[in-house]
């Protein structure tokens, strides 16, 4: 707290490294808000300093010059100014803390209780018919009515801190933290979230998709003040955002609120954000600059603290980068095709010739793909020049074509054209063979042709489209994907490159837009914002950060603070082990050439054996891949050795479906719960899971479900890859080599480490859990890999080069624990 309360007071940037089970969020919450607090303060008392200095020199200041009065004068109106406008909203928050006498606050609590047990529905009652006038792009950009409006007008921002971490769940604990702290009363706090999570107006949040309730919303918005029907739920602000600042609201009571109030806390909790002091929000929305400035998020000369920071440099880049399938290339085209034709005539010139470019875009990437599949079957990293001048579209104006995109939706109005269709049942052969609206034949003409039609025996041809393409071609949201690529293009062509992977036997044909300068994008951030922090469990290796986000950015040294605390659980409560051999003798080399061999396998087997004589309750193992994984369960099925393990312990396997996961957790606890209770024969459970998987982050395997972790080998990443080889010599060329290392070797160790380090963090939860960590290689003997291990393992962990001292150590730390 005093490390933070430092940075945050120079204006530093700040990198916190501090266990799981220490009390990180509470740290930050208390050593934030309490600067937060004196800053206030101290700010007051510098205006009154300034406005009072004025006064006393008022009688004696003839001698001063012209201009230095009129400086003088400006500083003493903007201290009043803001005196008063600080002044005034502590008044008004007081007021609304105090005001009892609101039915609305008064009824909040039985409201969420009744509201918990019974949900009230109100359903938005707007036409569900569809107008195909919605459809049609207007002209002059008239259908850009801009909703976020209200959310980028010019208003007044009190200082704040923005909290962003990666999930809604992981906000909500921070912010029940915050309810528990000593600052719950003395703090304004609003959380943002997506309109999945706020919507409560049923007719919209029914659509489940977040694509189509981001449309509907929208869509249902460009109504209001045309006459039509807009959503219900667009008013009654103020009472929204009085019951945010009242007091510190998780996101269930505020959408309880919401629904009471006939109030959308979508927007209520985004129009809020200059009167609150706290804001949480997701990593996207603070660092994806066009998401940031549509909800009104001011950066500049606010604190910003980034939890579970650990994959920052890659969050930045995913955010950055897009790709694009052939399929979806070709659902695109047929969309903007049949779209075109069905309104060409309804079109003003500008909107005709730009779609018409759209649909020259899409021939061009197809055909590129066509021809570039004919000349080799193997990925392509390119340039984004060279692959703009290769697929034929270096005579388009991207820069024009993508701000065309953004002012006139049009990626709405053919999404929403495409998902009307897809209601009807229609194929896109018969939309295409469908004559426009606007064609009309005359009446002679109709009653010539419907003679003809009931005169004829021959019945009517069906067209009998591409199964292919007509099973995909009306996804929706294929436009989206489109604009999003295209917009990758108009980014800096040194800081990205282009993947084109052809469609093979295994893979589909692929477009990829690779970002590769997170800095870019990052150093808006770091020159607006007072104060940086990026906090997590595991923060290491920390010269990822200084090397891709901060010095690239312009941020020296000087300005860049590390904290590293050590671990709350006593030192004899962790057994961090490394070993070289396996019970048979054989080395432990899970290098690619080594660990798939029968001795290697056997080893593994052996070692999960043993343990099995000695830890009761859940072991977890991480392999590198789920392809390793498979491997091993095999192999160790087919030499039977799997079944002596399950005579001890039940063996559970991470699924590769995510809706599988809890299920798998549920079976694994319940099985560890009983071995542990003395209700079942077994010493407890294995759980087989993967390095970088479902179950590497975000669950705790706290107390009897994690009393082992062991870690098969290194993980590095696959250095043949494309992408991976690219990154690297982009780091090769534009970073520094370190103590003789080149910066793409040390990233690529670093993506190792970072893996291990989540993985192996997932044991040791609270300040009384113990357990052991296990790591299987003789590499982990190694300087390289040893100091990229957290201070608080590495500061435990023994090496052995045979596994009989190794078993030995871990026999006597499960034996000191059991006589406790």
């Amino acid at each position: 707290m005093q490390n933070l309360y430092s940075v945050l007071e120079d204006g530093k940037i700040g990198i916190f490294e501090s266990p799981t089970g220490t009390g990180k969020s509470l740290s930050i919450i208390c050593g934030a808000v309490k600067w937060l607090k004196d800053f206030q303060e101290k700010q007051k008392i510098e205006l009154l300093k300034i406005i009072q200095e004025k006064s006393e020199e008022d009688a004696d200041d003839w001698f001063n010059s012209f201009l230095e009065k009129q400086k003088k004068t400006h500083q003493l109106q903007d201290a009043k100014e803001e005196l008063k406008h600080v002044n005034a909203y502590e008044e008004r928050i007081k007021a609304i803390r105090s005001a009892k006498t609101s039915k609305t606050l008064l009824a909040k609590k039985s409201v969420i209780q009744h509201s918990k047990k019974k949900k009230l529905s109100h359903d938005g009652d707007f036409d569900d018919d569809v107008n195909e006038d919605d459809f049609v792009v207007g002209d002059n950009g008239e259908d850009n009515d801009d909703v976020e409006d209200d959310a980028k007008k010019e208003k007044r921002h009190v200082l704040k801190i923005y909290y962003a971490s990666r999930t809604h769940s992981q906000l909500a604990q921070f912010l029940g933290e915050i309810q528990k702290s000593p600052f719950r009363d003395a703090v304004t706090v609003t959380t943002l979230g997506s309109r999945a999570t706020f919507c409560v107006n049923d007719s919209v949040s029914k659509l489940k998709n977040l694509n189509l309730i981001n449309d509907s919303c929208m869509d249902l918005q460009r109504k209001k003040g045309s006459g039509k029907k807009c959503c219900p739920f667009y008013k009654n602000f103020d009472d929204m955002q009085d019951n945010i600042l009242s007091a510190v609201h998780d996101i269930e009571e505020i959408v309880h609120l919401g629904r009471e109030l006939h109030s959308c806390p979508y927007y209520g909790t985004r129009k809020v954000i200059p009167d609150v002091e706290i804001v949480l929000l997701p990593y996207n929305v603070l660092l994806h600059k066009p998401t940031r400035e549509a909800y009104g998020i001011v950066i500049k000369d606010n604190v910003l603290i980034i939890d579970e920071a650990h994959n920052l440099v890659e969050a930045v880049n995913s955010m950055y980068s897009a790709e694009i399938s052939g399929t979806v290339l070709e659902q695109t085209f047929l969309q903007v095709n049949c779209y075109l034709s069905i309104y060409k005539t309804r079109f003003s010139q500008e909107n005709l010739r730009n779609l018409k470019l759209f649909v020259h875009v899409l021939k061009c990437l197809i055909d590129f793909f066509k021809k570039y599949k004919s000349n080799t079957d193997s990925p392509k990293m390119m340039p984004v020049s060279e692959f703009i001048i290769q697929s034929g579209i270096s005579n388009v104006n991207i820069f024009e074509l993508v701000k065309y995109a953004e002012n006139s939706l049009i990626g709405q109005k053919i999404h929403g054209f495409t998902a009307a269709r897809v209601a009807k049942g229609l194929t896109p052969q018969e939309d295409q063979n469908k004559k426009p609206a606007a064609q009309k034949i005359s009446g002679t003409a109709s009653f010539l042709n419907q003679i003809k039609e009931r005169n004829s025996n021959v019945p009517k041809p069906t067209p009998v489209p591409d199964k292919r393409v007509t099973d995909l071609q009306y996804k929706p949201s294929a436009i989206f994907n489109f604009i999003e690529f295209m917009k990758t293009l108009t980014f800096p062509t040194e800081d990205g490159r282009i993947l084109v992977r052809p469609e093979t036997a295994k893979e589909k044909s692929l477009l990829k837009f690779l970002h590769l300068n997170p800095a870019t994008h990052f150093q808006d951030i770091v020159k607006e914002a007072r104060s940086v922090i990026l906090a997590g469990g595991t923060m290491q290796p920390v010269s990822e950060f200084t090397h891709q986000l901060f010095i690239p950015a312009g941020v020296s040294l000087d300005r860049m603070s590390l904290f590293s605390c050590g671990h709350v659980i006593p030192p004899d409560n962790l057994s961090a082990l490394g070993m070289a051999t396996g019970p048979c003798g054989g080395t432990l080399d899970f290098t690619y050439k080594s660990r798939q061999l029968p001795q290697t396998i056997k080893e593994i087997g052996s070692v999960l054996l043993n343990i099995g004589n000695v830890i009761r309750g859940g072991v977890v193992c991480f392999f590198p891949s789920y392809d390793y994984e498979e491997f091993v369960y095999n192999e160790l099925s087919k030499s039977k050795m799997l079944q002596s393990i399950a005579k001890k312990y039940k063996v559970f396997r991470e699924p590769k479906a995510s809706s599988d996961v809890d299920r798998v957790l549920s079976d694994y606890a319940k099985c560890v719960s009983m071995s542990c209770s003395g209700n079942s024969t077994l010493s407890g459970a294995l759980l087989f899971s993967i390095v970088g998987g479902k179950m590497s982050e975000g669950i705790n395997f706290s107390d009897d479900l994690g009393r082992c972790v062991v870690m098969v080998g290194l993980p590095y990443p696959n250095k043949f890859s494309v992408e991976l080889q690219e990154k690297m010599a982009y780091l090769n060329q534009n970073n520094a080599s370190v103590k003789g290392k080149s910066a793409g070797d040390i990233y690529y160790n670093n993506l190792c480490m970072k893996a291990v380090n989540q993985s192996i963090g997932r044991a040791i939860r609270h300040k009384n859990d113990y357990a052991s960590i296990i790591l299987l290689d003789h590499r982990y003997n190694n300087a390289s890999v040893k100091e990229l291990l957290p201070s608080w393992i590495s500061k435990s962990l023994t090496f052995h080069q045979k596994f009989g001292t190794a078993y030995v150590a871990l026999r006597k730390f499960f034996m000191s624990k059991t006589k406790n």
